[in-house]
Parts: structure tokens; sequence; C-alpha cells
């Protein structure tokens, strides 16, 4: 009997199999149906994160893996990936913050003590660590009073340690070039994801929603979308040739449609941002590159041309950030820009920022502590809300955020850490003593160091770790090539100790 009953135990498992393999497509099945976006999420997620460990496991080190798994969904989910949290209870930390620190600690165990000093005295990054430490002083006292809502106003400091993630990888140069080819992909991403703004409002209302304060869609957020199409549009006609296989008409051509993009997105610090690289390019007379651009400007204008007379013809309407995206509000916008329009064409987003500015200036000027070391962290600096409820903490301006939250002697430390940095950039590219490579990859990056900073003065860009991340990262990505060429300046030894680990 006993046999017997062993037996029919053997024979029922292929048939318990069957019938929990089906219950389970059952239950995805009935799960898809309900929520298709997340499930289809979930799933493209699992398969791609299955490749990405593939492909990174015998190319990389861990903390490398760590710091593109963060890197890769801040640049193109951008805001809502700020907010993706993870925690138990009431205390949630925001996964990229998580991943990001994680990769820090590890990459400071790997370099050592010593490496790390060298880093931490180079004059730019010591700038850095004074407004850290500062920010410290301040929430000792700011956190009892206002909670963890101090913290965050504080990321903007707090995240500027992620430049030794960039310091220390841009010392390796093979992994340099396998970031190069990564970033490519990122990049092509951000291409196909801004084109979907239009169905933004659609996409945020199918997608999961996550937050530390509150909850905020993962899909459908473009906050620095337009940046990083113009960033790519450099990217594909300087570095990418060297970092894949891909022909140069396309790489040309996908240039160009991240410029087009900019009409959709409409961001017009971009369309200054243009100008800004054009000139950089003739200062530094790269002439071929100055050339190259203009001649991607001038197919991305075709592009937008043909892309404009195709939907007109077949009666598509598609809207913009601001408005729908025609020629008419394209010259509109750009005659703000170069402030040739009439006085009743200005944005009502220019009268609000000049409301901000005086509320920020107003507090600065409120009591002698403020003027000199700030008010702290944990308050809103001005009183507007969006057009979801939600209260707008900061000023467009990173600069004005820094002088309201830690004073005049933070604004000047920040100003000096923004001079070094142009100094140290400057300085490399006119003594051309490196490789055409490594002269374009800096060139970018200055550029990308340039557009951050020119943004942050009309955006709260750098408040913000979907800012702060990437700008900290490829900064220091920046720092550390140039600390390893022969003739650089000023930081011969800030990582040699990391070369040698």
């Amino acid at each position: 009997m006993a046999t017997f009953t062993a037996t029919k135990v053997l024979d029922a498992r292929p048939n318990a199999k069957i019938v929990f393999g089906f219950a389970i497509a059952v239950a995805l099945g009935v799960l898809l149906a309900a929520y298709p976006l997340t499930i289809l999420g979930v799933v493209t997620l699992g398969i791609a994160l299955y490749g990405f460990f593939q492909w990174c496991r015998e190319r990389m080190e861990w903390w490398q893996l760590l710091v593109l798994l963060a890197l890769a969904p801040t640049f193109v989910l951008n805001y809502g990936f700020d907010n993706f949290a993870v925690g138990a209870g009431g205390f949630k930390f925001p996964a990229g913050d998580l991943l990001m620190f994680l990769a820090l600690l590890l990459v400071t165990w790997r370099i050592g003590r010593s490496a790390l000093q060298d880093i931490l005295i180079d004059p730019p990054v010591a700038c850095l660590m004074a407004l850290l430490l500062m920010t410290c002083f301040h929430l000792l006292i700011d956190v009892p009073r206002f909670g963890f809502y101090a913290v965050r106003d504080g990321s903007m400091f707090f995240e500027s340690v992620i430049l030794i993630l960039g310091v220390t990888w841009g010392q390796d140069q093979q992994n340099t070039q396998l970031l190069k080819r990564w970033l490519f992909y990122i990049f092509l991403a951000n291409l196909f994801y801004s084109y979907t703004f239009s169905w933004g409002d659609k996409i945020k209302s199918m997608s999961p929603s996550f937050g530390v304060f509150h909850p905020v869609p993962l899909f459908g957020n473009y906050q620095q979308s337009a940046l990083l199409l113009l960033l790519g549009a450099m990217y594909f006609v300087w570095i990418a040739p060297s970092a894949v296989r891909w022909p140069r008409w396309l790489l040309t051509l996908l240039s160009a449609a991240q410029l087009g993009g900019l009409a959709i997105l409409q961001a017009r610090s971009m369309y200054v941002g243009i100008v800004l690289i054009l000139l950089v390019l003739f200062l530094f007379h790269e002439n071929r590159k100055l050339v190259g651009f203009a001649s991607t400007v001038g197919w991305g204008v075709a592009v937008l041309l043909l892309f404009l007379v195709v939907i007109s013809a077949l009666g598509i309407t598609i809207q913009g950030r601001m408005g729908p995206v025609n020629l008419s509000f394209v010259g509109d916008q750009i005659k703000t820009v170069l402030a040739m329009g009439h006085a009743n064409t200005r944005m009502a987003h220019e009268d609000d920022r000049a409301d901000w500015y005086g509320q920020v200036w107003d507090r600065v000027r409120s009591s002698p502590t403020n003027v000199v070391v700030g008010e702290g962290f944990g308050q809103a600096l001005i009183n507007f809300e969006d057009e979801d409820g939600n209260p707008v903490r900061q000023p467009h301006n990173s600069s004005l955020t820094v002088l309201a939250r830690l004073g005049f002697v933070g604004l000047s430390i920040w100003l000096l850490f923004i001079g070094l940095v142009l100094k140290r950039f400057v300085r490399f590219l006119r003594m051309r003593s490196a490789s055409e490579g490594v002269t374009s990859t800096i060139l970018w990056l200055f550029l990308c160091f340039l557009l951050f900073i020119e943004i942050s003065s009309v955006q709260p860009e750098l408040e913000f770790s979907h800012g702060t991340i990437p700008f900290y990262f490829l900064l220091g990505l920046g720092i550390g090539i140039m600390s390893i060429r022969k003739n650089s300046f000023d930081a011969g030894s800030v990582g040699a100790h990391a070369l040698r680990a």
C-alpha cells in the first residue's frame, strides 16, 4: 500500500507542474489585461536587466555596474526616476541615490584613503566639499525643525560626492571607451522617448507612481529631455563614430533628429545653447567641428521642415510643451529669445520668474545671518504651486538657490568652483597636447558643463537628482580624463594612487 501511494505521488508531479504553470500563465494574463503598461514594463525591465548583467559582468567592476544602473533611468526618465524610492514603513530612499552611494562605498574601498584624499583636495572638488560641510552644519539644526524635507533640499550638495565616481571612472581609459558606447544607446533611447512628449499625459495616467513625499508617475516626465537632445546631437557627430560602428550618414541623421526634437519640447534655453556651442567652437578655433555642427543644425531644420510639411498634409496637430508644433510658434519663441518680439509675446513664466527672484532676495536680506550663511534647508524659498497643486520649493535659478540656502559665503564658494572648472577645461583645450579623440571628448564634456550651468540659470536643474547626478558624474569624468594626461595641470597627483591600485 505504501509503495502504491508513493508511485501515485510520483506520477502526479508532472500533472502538478502543468497545473502550476497554467495557473501562473492565467495569473500573468489577468494582470496583463488589468495593468498592461505596468506588466509590460516589469517584463521589459527584467529582460533588459538580464541582458545588461550578462553584457557587463566580464567588462567592468561592480561599482561601475551600479553607476550605469542608476545613470540610465536617471538620464531618460529624469524626474520620474528621482521619485522611484525603496524602503519600508515610513522611510523611503531614492533608488538612484542608493545605487550611487553604494557604488561610492565600493570605489572608496577600492582606491584607498590616499587616492581619495588626492581627489578631495583638488581645488574644484574641495569647493564642493566646503559647501557640503556647510550643508551638514545647517542640517544639524534644520532636520529637527523641518524633518526630512531639509535633507531633500540639501541634495544639490550631498550628491556632489558623485563627482568622485566620475573622476575614478575617467582614469581608466578602457572603461571610458565602454562608457562612451553605453552613452550612445542612452542618447538614442532619450531621442525616441522625447518624441512621445505629445502623449505624455496619457503615458502618465497609465504609469505606476512612486515617491518619497508624494506620488509621481515613473513614465511621462520630460524635464531634462531637451538638454539631453542637445548633448546627444553633439555626441552623435563627435564621439559616436569612435564608439559604435554605425554609418556616419545615419549618425548625422540621428543628430539632426535630436535637434528637430527641440521643436516639440520647446525649451528656449536650448536655442540659446545652440548659439553657445557655436560660439565656443569659434573661440577655440575648432573650425571642422564648427562647420560640422552648423551643418547638423541645418539638417535639423530640414528634418523639422519636412516633419511639419508631412503632419500638415495629413492634418495632424502635435502639441508641444508650450504650444502647437508649427513654424509660427517656433518663430515666436526664437523672437523672445532674441528680444525681437512684441512685449505682449513675453511668456508668463518670465513674469513668474521675476516674482520668484524678488521673493528670494527678500528672504536673503531679512536677517544678517541669512545674508552671510543663508537660511538653511527645509522651507520652500518661494510661494508658488505647479499645475498639479504641488508647492514649488526653489526659484528657477540654481545659483540663487545657493545664495538663499548658504548665503553669500556659499555663493562665493559656488562661483569659485565654477571658475576653477572653467579654467581647467579652457587650459586643457588650449594646450592641445592630447589626441584628437581625447580632445573631442573633453570638448564635449566642457560643453556639457556649460549647458548644465546655462539651463540651471533659468530652471531648478541642480536642485533635483536628475540634474545633479549627470552633472557631477560627467564633470568628474572630465577631471579624471584630464588628470591622467602627461601635461595636465593643477591635478597631476589626482588619482595617481587609483591608477596603481
